[in-house]
């Protein structure tokens, strides 16, 4: 009898053991669980914008440079929300009033692969969608600080 009890008792935390270990592929109920998810890809969406200069030579040099500017705009934007922005200030003060104000923004980053998607040119805007993708494991390894 006891030994009977013994081994049904084995059986059974062998039995809740085994089906406690295996798992079901379901997606995440927690929204912060999503996160740690590495197969989904991640993007950044941006929209750079450049003005074509009055004094060119032609209008299609106009909106090459207007173009330029464009992108370079996005790439700027793009590096803001990837790498953040450096922020530096200065204040002089005489006789309690405030006499100088400065205030200068620097963005450092290194962009690769970012995609234009979409392009216009209207009433001499340029107007650029910029877009950079990747896997979430390589977002992770690359901003996780």
């Amino acid at each position: 009898m006891n030994r009977w009890f013994v081994t049904l008792l084995a059986s059974l935390g062998l039995v809740i053991l085994i089906s406690g270990c295996s798992s079901k592929n379901e997606p995440p109920k927690n929204p912060k669980d999503a996160a740690y998810e590495f197969n989904n890809e991640k993007s950044i969406v941006v929209y750079g914008e450049g003005i074509a200069p009055l004094n060119t030579v032609s209008p299609a040099q106009a909106i090459a440079l207007a173009k330029r500017a464009a992108i370079t705009d996005g790439y700027r934007q793009l590096g803001e929300k990837l790498y953040g922005v450096k922020i530096n200030s200065s204040e002089t003060v005489r006789d309690a009033m405030l006499r100088d104000s400065r205030v200068t923004a620097q963005v450092n980053a290194l962009i690769k692969d970012a995609a234009i998607t979409d392009a216009t040119f209207k009433d001499g805007l340029y107007s650029v969608r910029m877009e950079v993708s990747m896997s979430a494991r390589r977002w992770q390894e690359l901003f996780a600080y």
